[in-house]
């Protein structure tokens, strides 16, 4: 059973572990990371990307 690990940058970066919800990869994350997650447009504050409600940003992901 393939499963998909999302890269998480806080103070360090996280492995957090989630079923395939897809076949593909990609799909699967795109499917996960936007449940977990929201995505923020640039600002003078933030850089844009998708961030948890905890504040991570959301820096990548394999599947294994």
């Amino acid at each position: 059973m393939k499963i998909l690990v999302v890269i998480l940058l806080g103070v360090k970066l996280n492995y957090v572990h989630y079923p395939m919800k897809y076949e593909d990869c990609f799909d699967s994350f795109m499917f996960t990371v936007k449940k977990i997650s929201k995505y923020q447009n640039q600002t003078n504050n933030i850089d844009q990307g998708y961030y948890t409600k905890d504040g991570r940003l959301v820096a990548g992901y394999y599947c294994k």
